[in-house]
């Protein structure tokens, strides 16, 4: 659920390329694992934490003002709070939020800055799975909380006092259930959301989508067949991720994201290139990159953080 460089931007010279990616999350219906993406969110909802996630890109000059970079250093945590099903599992309930944030750090561009940006608040149900055809949708709303970021940033007018809500929706779809052969591996994710303004006169509505396309050694390895290859890459995940933000009334930026992730039995690491996608994003950063450290507190702590408040 990473805002990555939120909605905001620094003093003016880095617009927002990334729409707001919330809850990342540990996936799974039928056979399919759906990783954790790092720009965009995947459909599940469960026990899991990153941090951190660490996010850098330049920032070209512009208008007589000359070139720096940005880093941005962030946390995530997501908790269920009640998890339903039937005795097969076959159609399953979870519902639970998420609580981010990002340090960031600009250095040259016109300004040093650094401090919090806004902190934000999601709830997400995932209340749709069928596992023949390892298919998975949620529902969620994330309120972006204006002014609770640093006080610097607020002034320089890099992040906004005014807050936001944005009800999204999630979707998955592995290729498992085709008779394609080592193609079954392939997977692909999707989100739309739209972030309504608490005041549209001062922060524009925005329209956020994306999707990703996985191909799974894991998921190859497990149930398509095994490769006489090294233990290591059956643990390797590649995708590409797309994501764009289209402002009302602002040119669409976005960004594409190659990449790739090892998968542990209790953690995860990724890192993906971020592109940008056209010429309005990169007239305000160049192509940098993204990595996560995330841990499944599901599987690494199943009797205390790891489980949900409530079952049923």
């Amino acid at each position: 659920m990473s805002r990555l460089f939120g909605r905001a931007a620094f003093a003016g010279l880095l617009i927002v390329a990334v729409p707001t990616a919330h809850a990342l999350a540990h996936a799974v219906c039928g056979n399919r694992v759906f990783p954790p993406t790092l720009i965009i969110d995947d459909p599940g909802m469960n026990d899991e934490a990153s941090l951190p996630t660490i996010q850098y890109a330049p920032i070209p000059a512009s208008a007589g003002t000359p070139s720096g970079s940005s880093t941005s250093w962030g946390f995530e945590w997501d908790k269920t709070i009640f998890a339903a099903g039937n005795s097969n599992d076959v159609f399953y309930n979870v519902f639970g939020f998420a609580i981010n944030g990002d340090y960031i750090t600009q250095r040259g561009a016109g300004e040093n800055l650094n401090g919090w940006d806004n902190f934000s608040f999601t709830l997400k149900d995932q209340f749709y799975c069928l596992p023949e055809h390892e298919f998975m949708m949620s529902a969620g709303v994330i309120r972006d909380l204006g002014a609770t970021g640093s006080g610097q940033l607020l002034r320089a007018g890099v992040i906004p006092y005014t807050s936001s809500t944005a009800p999204t929706w999630y979707v998955g779809k592995g290729f498992g259930d085709l008779p394609i052969g080592p193609l079954r591996a392939f997977a692909v994710t999707g989100e739309l959301g739209y972030a309504i303004s608490d005041a549209p006169s001062v922060l524009p509505g925005e329209w956020d989508y994306g999707w990703s396309i996985q191909y799974s050694m894991p998921y190859l390895t497990q149930h398509v067949q095994s490769l006489p290859i090294p233990e290591f890459f059956n643990h390797l995940v590649a995708l590409v991720e797309f994501s764009y933000a289209a402002p009302t009334g602002q040119p669409t930026t976005g960004v594409i994201a190659p990449g790739i992730f090892y998968e542990a039995e209790s953690w995860q690491i990724g890192a993906e290139a971020v592109i940008p996608a056209n010429a309005a994003t990169r007239a305000t950063q160049g192509t940098g990159f993204i990595v996560q450290f995330h841990v499944f507190l599901d599987d690494l702590m199943p009797n205390s953080l790891g489980r949900p408040l409530f079952t049923f």
